[in-house]
């Protein structure tokens, strides 16, 4: 398998596990839950925002914060579908980065 990115993006990916609510996050993502919008496929992993901001207790902004940093990394594949953004967890990249924790570091 591919080696994870440059270091610049593994520092990315570090400082996006960091935080406890984005760790919760991709927990969450992983879990694949019942997404409260109609837009999400029952056969689809991922959540939409609004499921986010529930089950963390958080509002949009901060949602939206953290979802940002998992994005920039890599970690996390966003797309908005109609007013909402949807949120999915980019499994390649999270294999890739585990593996190269495993071998490299």
């Amino acid at each position: 398998m591919k080696k994870y990115g440059s270091e610049e993006e593994r520092v990315l990916a570090f400082k996006a596990l960091s935080d406890a609510k984005r760790l919760q996050i991709l927990e969450l993502l992983k879990a694949r839950g019942e997404s409260c919008c109609s837009l999400v496929a029952r056969d689809e992993t991922g959540l939409c925002a609004c499921d986010l901001e529930d089950a963390l207790g958080v509002s949009q902004s901060v949602v939206s914060h953290h979802m940002d940093a998992l994005c920039r990394a890599g970690l996390v594949l966003r797309e908005k579908r109609g007013r909402w953004m949807y949120y999915s967890r980019n499994e390649p990249a999270l294999a890739r980065l585990a593996e190269t924790v495993a071998k490299e570091i």
